[in-house]
């Protein structure tokens, strides 16, 4: 199974472009993982000179189009997170293909869902304390988040590290412990497996977007 939402998704999007794709429209597409990829990257994977790519960034419909593109992104990964069950590896793949986004997609993806996350962890904790029974719903939401959240942080510590200490102590409150121990035993490995990952993807990414400019 393939835990690279990236790739599914442009393949879709460049399939709705036409059969035949421009390379101002790869350009938009790579403006995803814009920083991880450099305008000289762009420029080069989707055959276009650097003057041309800098003249595209000066023009409003290209950069509307570029923005349109972050944003369909950014709802398809949260809704592949929030709809969707993946063992600890796959967290792992998709939190590293999460830091090699763009920032501003990264902030469309974090923002809203770490605000969901830090809401399921305080229903939750209410519902322990009050001695209800938890909602299974609300369980399954907090997981998957929490999961993706705390294996975002050991590829790019953020500011969001304070609080999932505390969002931890619920995890393991209202998680199985055979839950707990599966992530953890994924959240230990070296942290050179993560560069290595890293890399792999970046290569993926890149031959991903070769085959779609000659598609």
């Amino acid at each position: 199974m393939s835990y690279f939402i990236s790739e599914k998704w442009l393949r879709k999007k460049t399939a709705e472009f036409g059969k035949v794709i421009s390379s101002q429209q790869i350009a938009a597409l790579m403006h995803i993982y814009f920083g991880t990829l450099t305008l000289e990257d762009i420029a080069e994977k989707a055959g276009l000179s650097l003057d041309k790519l800098y003249s595209l960034r000066r023009e409003p419909r290209f950069m509307f189009l570029v923005d349109i593109l972050k944003k369909e992104y950014s709802k398809k990964f949260r809704e592949d997170l929030l709809l969707n069950d993946y063992p600890p590896e796959g967290y792992d793949i998709l939190a590293a293909d999460f830091t090699m986004l763009d920032e501003m997609v990264q902030m469309q993806i974090k923002v809203p869902l770490f605000a969901q996350l830090r809401d399921l962890s305080m229903s939750l904790k209410s519902q322990k304390a009050s001695g209800l029974n938890i909602n299974t719903y609300e369980l399954t939401l907090f997981k998957r988040l929490f999961t993706f959240f705390s294996f975002v942080e050991k590829y790019a510590v953020s500011l969001t590290s304070k609080s999932l200490p505390d969002i931890r102590q619920i995890a393991e409150e209202t998680l199985s412990q055979s839950d707990i121990n599966e992530i953890d035993r994924k959240l230990d490995e070296p942290f050179l497996l993560r560069e290595r990952r890293i890399k792999e993807l970046r290569v993926k990414l890149e031959s991903l977007f070769l085959s779609l400019a000659v598609s």
